[in-house]
């Protein structure tokens, strides 16, 4: 992309992003953490899929990241576990949602010493377990289609709540084409220009999705990921 999309100084804005990206070197500092944060004070729950791991409430979140910190390591991927989920992802787009809260706990105890990056998608927030807007068609392999197009407004307003909360990085997972020029576009109107995109790559299948899904419970309650 060409300027203005196009900015390097993005990942040179802080002493923690060009820690995390300067050169290639097998360190601490290279290393994210992904930590899954559930929307309670406390109580770490465990993820039977990742031995050794647990989802978080908030204040257990402040405590890993504060570890973190003090490890050395780059910075934390935030994954949300919303309450309460619905069709339109309503948590994904709530400024006091449980991942800006996250984001805001773990700034306060790490300040700038981590670069915080929060997961932007759907299907942990949608009550359908899909990363975007569905809608009932008879052709469809599973009777259904995920409308492209629609869900790039929603992934877009999630990035944007996602930057305003203090995100270093946005990172879309999901697989909708376009996403990262749709989040682009509303993050540089909201004069979020220097907020950077981490775009996951294309995903078609991976023996990873299992202990995934259980951790982020993001599972589909019916048909595939698509």
């Amino acid at each position: 992309m060409p300027f203005p999309e196009e900015r390097p100084r993005r990942l040179r804005r802080s002493e923690a992003l060009r820690r995390l990206v300067r050169e290639t070197d097998l360190s601490a500092r290279r290393l994210v953490l992904p930590v899954f944060v559930r929307d309670v004070r406390r109580g770490r729950r465990p993820i039977e899929a990742l031995p050794g791991h647990a989802q978080l409430g908030l204040e257990d979140l402040a405590r890993e990241a504060e570890t973190a910190a003090k490890l050395g390591l780059g910075g934390l991927l935030i994954f949300g576990l919303p309450s309460v989920k619905g069709p339109g992802a309503p948590d994904a787009l709530d400024p006091d949602g449980v991942v800006p809260r996250a984001l805001r706990k773990a700034r306060a105890v790490a300040g700038k010493d981590l670069v915080l990056i929060a997961d932007t998608c759907l299907c942990g927030y949608t009550d359908h377990g899909h990363c975007g807007v569905l809608k009932a068609d008879s052709r469809a392999e599973d009777g259904f289609e995920v409308l492209n197009d629609p869900s790039l407004d929603l992934l877009a307003k999630a990035a944007l709540v996602q930057a305003q909360a203090g995100a270093d990085l946005v990172a879309p997972s999901d697989m909708m084409d376009g996403r990262v020029g749709a989040i682009r576009r509303t993050l540089d109107r909201a004069g979020f220009q220097g907020t950077g995109i981490l775009s996951y790559a294309v995903k078609h299948a991976s023996a990873f999705y299992g202990p995934f899904r259980q951790a982020a419970g993001s599972a589909p309650k019916r048909g595939s990921r698509k």
